[in-house]
């Protein structure tokens, strides 16, 4: 009999150690202003940026500003509330970059392009077990 206690203590090692709660994950939700005016219908995206320890620690976050500037984010897989815990390469851009509308509270002066920039991946945020309320970002037109 104890050959069977042996075979069950190790496939219940076994399945214990591929238990796995998810990515640990705060709430992220912040304000982008442009020149000083809430950027209206622009998409935040993250992505956490590895480690040595960590190569791979999960998958991106992504939210889109409202009427105030104004984001939440969300995690691309599972869909939850938030970003992974951990720093992250940024990319903020607009939803349709090429084609303007009149509607929009915001629009870019007439032949100015969107800043690379700001879709390059170069700004940064790093979340917290807590969560960051105030991820906010103040971008410019100025170089």
């Amino acid at each position: 009999m104890s050959h069977h206690w042996l075979i069950l203590a190790v496939v219940l090692a076994v399945g214990m150690t591929g238990c796995d709660s998810g990515p640990q994950v705060a709430p992220v939700e912040g304000t982008v202003l442009l020149d000083g005016e809430p950027l209206v219908g622009a998409s935040v995206n993250t992505q956490p940026l590895g480690t040595s320890s960590n190569p791979n620690p999960g998958a991106g976050s992504f939210g889109t500003t409202d009427e105030q500037g104004h984001y939440n984010l969300e995690l691309v897989d599972p869909p939850i509330a938030g970003a992974v815990l951990g720093e992250h390469r940024v990319t903020i851009t607009r939803k349709d970059k090429d084609n303007y509308s009149s509607s929009d509270k915001f629009v870019l002066p007439q032949g100015i392009p969107w800043p690379v920039r700001y879709g390059d991946g170069s700004l940064r945020l790093t979340v917290t077990p807590e969560g960051n309320i105030e991820a906010n970002f103040d971008l410019t037109l100025k170089q």
